[in-house]
C-alpha cells in the first residue's frame, strides 16, 4: 500500500500542477472580486499542497500500511457511507423539486439522525441553523440563486 500512496501523490501533485497551469490562462481578478481563473487556481494550490503532503508522508513512513483487503474486513460500516452518498444523491436530484431550505433541512436532518444518531433536539437545532446559515451564506450574502421549491424558499 505505501507504493499505492506514492505512485496517487505523485500523480495528483501532477494533476495539481495541470491545473494551476491552465487557471493561470483565466484571469485571476481580485479576492474581493474574484474571476474565472481564481477557484482554479486555489483549487490546484490546495491540490498540490495535499497531494506533497500524502507523497511525503508514504515516503517517511516506516511500516507498511494496511491492504485494501484488510480495509473491506474492518469494522468499518459500510452502509453508513452508502446511505450518505445515496442522501447525497437525493439531495441533488430534488434540489429543483423541493427548493434549497427544505431540501437542505431533510439532508442535514437526515444525516444528523441516521448517519451519526443524535437526539432530535439536536437534530432539529442544528439543521435549522446549518439551513439558514447556508442560505445566507450563499443566497443573501453571496447573491447565488438556488431553486425556490414550491414554497418560495
Amino acid at each position: 500500500m505505501k507504493k499505492a500512496d506514492q505512485w496517487s501523490g505523485f500523480f495528483l501533485l501532477i494533476l495539481s500542477a495541470l491545473i494551476c497551469w491552465g487557471a493561470y490562462d483565466l484571469p485571476y481578478g481580485k479576492v474581493r472580486d474574484p474571476g474565472p481563473g481564481f477557484l482554479p487556481w486555489w483549487l490546484g494550490v490546495i491540490l498540490g499542497m495535499m497531494s506533497l503532503a500524502l507523497l511525503l508522508k508514504s515516503t517517511w513512513q516506516k511500516k507498511e500500511a494496511k491492504s485494501l483487503g484488510d480495509l473491506w474486513r474492518s469494522k468499518i460500516r459500510w452502509a453508513r457511507i452508502f446511505l450518505a452518498l445515496l442522501a447525497l444523491f437525493l439531495f441533488a436530484s430534488l434540489l429543483d423539486t423541493a427548493g434549497f431550505l427544505i431540501i437542505s433541512f431533510l439532508f442535514l436532518s437526515f444525516l444528523l439522525r441516521f448517519i451519526e444518531p443524535q437526539p432530535w433536539k439536536s437534530v432539529i437545532g442544528w439543521a435549522i441553523a446549518g439551513s439558514v446559515s447556508f442560505y445566507l451564506v450563499f443566497e443573501v450574502w453571496l447573491a447565488l440563486r438556488f431553486p425556490k421549491g414550491p414554497l418560495g424558499f
